[in-house]
């Protein structure tokens, strides 16, 4: 997590951006009765083609619970056109901390043209902000966030909750994601590094979501002795 929030600072305060004439990136949040609804814009008010990638990351943290969600994609832009990217919808109680980073990209050169920030009660991550030299950063132990339901936001908040207290993050980066399926019901899928390693139904029950986070980080912590272990065998 601190690594994280150290990469997204760096680029943030960073002065060695150069800018992209006529294009934009925009976040528009609409907040209803605690649910705040979150939307990546980009904006070319120029007579130019763009191939172009976002990467859009949000970080909350307070007593609701902490998560991480981060969203990313390649898309196009034509000339004088407006494209909605990416939405989010985060469960935001009057205390949280939040912090959203939109970051535009040439897919080509990979060079950043536009971004935009948001910050809700900023003081939440202070404690856990480190500046260090940005050749040394790496994207260790991210959780990345895909539900889209209430049921799976929940089943999201309970397991990052649980991973954060263990002392030691997986080197992979977890991905959460959310399936449609019959009826009001969702499949959660839960992978590290395209490795599947749990997968549910949801219900409309805490205490089951509960349990499925619970099975969900027993499983990562097999499959990563396993693999740590399976490393240290080809290595001798």
């Amino acid at each position: 997590m601190k690594t994280l929030i150290t990469i997204l600072f760096l680029i943030f305060l960073s002065n060695k951006i150069s800018a992209q004439s006529g294009v934009a990136g925009k976040i528009v949040t609409d907040n209803t009765s605690g649910l705040l609804k979150i939307k990546a814009v980009s904006v070319n008010s120029s007579d130019l083609y763009y191939d172009l990638n976002y990467i859009l990351i949000s970080l909350k943290k307070g007593k609701s619970g902490n998560s991480t969600n981060k969203q990313s994609g390649k898309f196009s832009l034509k000339p004088h056109e407006t494209k909605t990217l990416s939405e989010v919808n985060i469960n935001l109680a009057k205390k949280d901390g939040l912090k959203v980073f939109l970051f535009l990209k040439d897919e080509e050169t990979d060079k950043l043209i536009a971004k935009d920030s948001l910050e809700i009660n900023s003081q939440q991550f202070t404690a856990e902000v480190e500046y260090i030299p940005e050749s040394n950063i790496e994207l260790t132990g991210l959780t990345i966030d895909e539900t889209k339901t209430r049921m799976g936001q929940m089943f999201y908040e309970s397991f990052f909750k649980k991973y954060n207290q263990i002392p030691q993050k997986f080197e992979g980066t977890v991905t959460i994601s959310e399936l449609p399926s019959f009826g009001r019901n969702s499949r959660i899928v839960v992978t590290i590094d395209d490795q599947m390693i749990h997968s549910f139904m949801t219900k409309p029950d805490e205490e089951s979501i509960d349990a499925e986070a619970e099975r969900t980080l027993a499983n990562l912590v097999t499959y990563n002795s396993r693999n740590s272990l399976r490393n240290k065998e080809f290595k001798y």
